[in-house]
């Protein structure tokens, strides 16, 4: 496994992965709502805008398998590049299209809160981290989160995240990240998480 930046060809399928990844995450489950199928061909859109996004400025990282298959990938913003730009409206209507307008309604309901709620001081966000369900628990998420976090460190700067998943608090707390504060949105509980800056 080599953890390296993402290449440019490399979008479409680290969107579908990530995709995969967060397709039965709390928060997805309770913005979009039917079954899997549906859940994961709305993710890839949105995943898809989130990182046409990103390319404003963030840091891509993905876990590439020896064949070149991508296991993991991981997007965060460096200080001061939050929030990243709104999509372009071709992108809006293709996102209203394939997700329809209440999906639509319920993640922008989502994004308010988390923005509302964002820190003010200059930080490192972690946006996206995400491995496939196959590949999970061997490691890859933590090779990810190491690699990201010794630039956040050499940059000796504090770094901030949101998860909706309970049993992700042990995961980050173990690489230095302690609860800030547990929130509600669309009737589902999420904890905000910081890191303080390496000294």
């Amino acid at each position: 496994m080599l953890i390296r930046s993402v290449h440019a060809e490399e979008t479409s399928a680290l969107a579908s992965l990530l995709a995969l990844a967060f397709r039965d995450n709390p928060l997805n489950r309770a913005a979009i709502r039917g079954d899997a199928r549906r859940r994961l061909r709305s993710n890839r859109a949105g995943m898809s805008v989130s990182l046409g996004a990103a390319d404003f400025g963030a840091e891509i990282r993905v876990a590439a398998a020896e064949d070149g298959l991508l296991d993991g990938g991981l997007v965060a913003l460096p200080p001061s590049r939050w929030p990243p730009p709104p999509p372009a409206l071709f992108d809006q209507l293709r996102l209203l299209a394939i997700q329809g307008l209440p999906t639509v309604r319920r993640w922008g309901e989502v994004h308010q809160t988390l923005q509302t709620l964002h820190p003010r001081e200059p930080h490192w966000y972690l946006w996206l981290l995400g491995v496939g369900p196959e590949r999970r628990r061997v490691g890859i998420g933590s090779a990810l989160l190491d690699s990201w976090l010794e630039g956040v460190d050499h940059d000796r700067s504090p770094a901030y995240l949101e998860t909706d998943r309970r049993q992700n608090l042990g995961f980050y707390g173990r690489a230095g990240f302690e609860i800030l504060r547990e929130n509600e949105v669309l009737g589902t509980r999420f904890w905000s998480m910081w890191r303080p800056a390496a000294l």
